[in-house]
This record gives structure tokens, sequence and C-alpha cells, in this order.
């Protein structure tokens, strides 16, 4: 359960000042018996902000997974992004087809590869994606992927490391997607040396990787260079000067906004 409550500022008037309540409600699916698929139901509720009542109830699945899309891809815009980079995908899943939709539309990327590793699935998404894409999606293997990509985005439900940092310490950034919990893992420590860690929230070092390297005292809560903070940074003309590697956990607040900002729309 992710309860948010969004208290409104002071010289905000009646409306939309009155803040936003909400609350995401998904299991975990961890087995996958029933249903193969790790997002398998789960609702939001958007509640009136001063009577209470649900005024709104969305499918957590297309929520979550595209306002996760869009965060990766709004960190890789003010960290690193460039219009000679070739993005690549890990994971074919709900959250690598909105990041690659997202890319195209928001970024103007043009070429992409995409990797799975179910191989059928992966053209499968090549193909959903392909019409977007002017120049080409391409399904790669692993290797040619991490050589090639010059922005990494994972978003598995992978148990082990993808990424452990033999090949990698170039590429400018990469994004970890799906490391949010703690029997997943998508990054090894090895990736952190000489590279600037973001996320959007201090609070997610209480989750996958991020909580591992915290409890193994490889970074602290402080190291973490939250995405405001470097969005800020990037409206003053502070461009980042080495490579990135963003971790997001999602976070309650995210939900509540979508909510609101999809249903006032």
């Amino acid at each position: 359960m992710m309860p948010c409550t969004i208290k409104p500022l002071p010289s905000c008037d009646k409306g939309s000042g009155y803040g936003i309540d909400a609350v995401k409600i998904i299991g975990t699916n961890e087995e996958e018996a029933v249903v193969a698929d790790k997002i398998s139901g789960g609702k939001a509720l958007l509640l009136h902000p001063t009577d209470h009542y649900v005024e709104a109830i969305f499918d957590v699945a297309a929520l979550s997974s595209f306002r996760t899309a869009a965060i990766a891809v709004l960190a890789y815009k003010y960290c690193g992004h460039r219009p000679n980079h070739v993005p690549g995908i890990v994971g074919a899943g709900r959250v690598g087809f909105y990041t690659a939709v997202i890319l195209r539309e928001w970024l103007g990327v043009e070429e992409l590869f995409v990797h799975d590793i179910d191989e059928g699935r992966a053209v499968v998404f090549r193909d959903a994606i392909a019409p977007w894409f002017m120049a080409a999606a391409r399904v790669a293997d692993l290797t040619t992927l991490r050589r090639q990509g010059r922005a990494l985005f994972l978003a598995t439900t992978s148990q082990r490391p993808i990424i452990d940092g033999t090949l990698e310490r170039t590429t400018p950034f990469i994004a970890s997607l799906g490391a949010d919990a703690d029997n997943l893992s998508e990054l090894a420590a090895e990736v952190l040396a000489g590279r600037l860690l973001v996320s959007e929230s201090p609070q997610n070092v209480a989750f996958g990787d991020l909580r591992r390297w915290h409890a193994a005292g490889l970074i602290a809560a402080e190291d973490l260079v939250l995405l405001p903070t470097r969005m800020a940074a990037s409206a003053r003309g502070k461009q980042v000067d080495m490579p990135v590697v963003f971790v997001s956990t999602g976070t309650a607040v995210q939900d509540a906004l979508v909510c609101r900002f999809v249903h006032d729309r």
C-alpha cells in the first residue's frame, strides 16, 4: 500500500489548492502462480481533498509502468542525454515499452536496441515499437547492447545484477528501474565507481540495490543526488560532467500527482 498526502501551500486558493490525497494498493505477485505477470492487479484511488470520498479509480499496471518510464526519461534528459545517443532497453515489458515511446515522442530518439532474456518477447516488442522509430529498433544480445548503447534503461525482474561495471565505464547514462524490492537486483556495486548516483527520493535507499549498498556502507542517504536538485542545476546552466547511474524505485507522490493530473484532464 502506497498512501500519499500532498499538503497545499498556505498561499493557495480553494480547488487544487486543497492538496492531493491518494493511495495505491498493489500485490507484489512474487510467485506468479495464478497470473504470469508481476503487476497482476491493484488500483490507485484518488480521494477528494476535503470530503475524502473516492473521486476516481485507476488501473495500477498502466499508471505505475508509465510514470516509471516517464521519470526515467526525465532523468536521462537532465543527466546526460545527447542527440547522437542510441539507447538500449533491457526488459521487453510494460515499462520498457513506455520508455521507448517516451524516448521517441519527447526526446526525438530515432534508433534503439532492445534485449530480453526471452528473444521472442524482444522481437514482439521491437515490432510493436517499430512504427515510432524513423531509423531502426533492433533486437540485440546483452553484450552488444552494453557495448554500443550510450544510455541503458534496465526494466527487469532480475534477482541478480545485469550490469557489473566491466563494459560500461564510458556509458554516459544507466537507469535501473526494476530493483524496487529486496529480492531484486540489476546493478553490481562496481557500477558506482566514477559515477554520479541520482534518484528521485532519499526514501529509495530502503529498497533493492540501493538498500544493499546502504547496508554495506557503500553509500549514505545524503550521497544521493536528487533528481529535482539536478533539474534545478541544469536550469542554472550547470551540466553533468561525469557518467550517471539513476536508480528509481518509485514513490507514492508520483502516483498521486499522476492521478490528479489525469483526472483533471
